[in-house]
């Protein structure tokens, strides 16, 4: 074979190696790493896409439910293109898996210290390098993602805007009821497997205790007919941020269960987010 056809062909080889080598590349991102801040042999997975030029930016960081398969994690937003649609307006866009979910590692604590400080740990990265603009960070939480997002919010006061979907804002309440349904007694065993099941625990986790300490802006949203959560927790609660001189607003979707379409939601997330990041 003449040199000139042999270097031709390796090149190929070589073309076609980095193109199918970029494919797995895009089928599976890479996250982004930190230890967890209480516990550094642990570590904490994030995913983060940037918009077109310099920052610091305005900042939306999206935490995820509980998951079937626990191996998605924050990775979920980016595979399914939001954190891209969010970078392509302008907002750096970060999702954050869980204790217990994708590569973070640690065991799931239902939403507790753990999973906040995780979750806390990768804003104070991201603001320490210069990413986050001041005054311009919204949290959008979904279902389990939503009890992170509120007791988030209660404890940092600089989180200007939380987004709550589908979540349960008073685990004390579902502890007592005796007549809970199926699906939130398997809710409950998640809480006690994951907790310890004791009393502080329980309240901890609870976002209806802390309602006058949330003072960013707060939109919640719920289905009318979610067999997972109650849509009166969610007018209670923002009915008692505001009552502590708060500004929540509650929208329940009265034919929606717990899932909620993307395109339904983002007819009321979307002007609330443009409101707090643009002003």
């Amino acid at each position: 074979m003449a040199p000139a056809v042999l270097v031709r062909r390796l090149l190929s080889i070589l073309a076609l190696s980095l193109l199918a080598a970029a494919s797995v590349s895009s089928a599976q991102p890479q996250g982004l790493f930190i230890p967890h801040p209480e516990d550094d042999s642990r570590q904490v997975e994030y995913f983060m896409k940037r918009p077109i030029g310099e920052g610091p930016w305005p900042t939306l960081v999206f935490l995820h439910g509980h998951q079937e398969d626990p191996s998605a994690g924050g990775r979920d937003f980016l595979q399914w293109g939001v954190l891209d649609q969010i970078a392509e307006r302008g907002y750096l866009a970060v999702a954050v898996s869980q204790p217990g979910y994708g590569e973070s590692t640690a065991e799931a604590d239902f939403c507790g210290p753990f999973t906040q400080s995780a979750v806390m740990g990768v804003i104070a990265k991201l603001r320490a390098e210069g990413y986050v603009s001041s005054g311009k960070l919204v949290l959008v939480g979904i279902s389990r993602g939503a009890l992170v997002a509120g007791l988030i919010a209660a404890k940092d006061r600089s989180v200007s805007g939380v987004v709550l979907v589908s979540g349960l804002f008073d685990l004390r309440e579902l502890a007592q009821d005796s007549g809970a349904s199926e699906i939130k007694q398997a809710i409950l065993k998640s809480v006690v497997a994951e907790t310890g099941g004791g009393d502080d625990a329980i309240r901890a986790r609870s976002l209806m205790p802390f309602a006058s300490d949330i003072k960013a802006a707060t939109l919640i949203l719920n289905g009318g007919k979610d067999d997972r959560t109650d849509p009166d927790q969610a007018r209670q609660f923002a009915e008692e941020i505001n009552a502590h001189g708060g500004n929540a607003r509650a929208i329940i979707y009265p034919d929606l269960g717990h899932q909620i379409p993307v395109q339904v939601r983002s007819r009321d997330i979307d002007p609330f987010i443009e409101e707090i990041l643009e002003k």
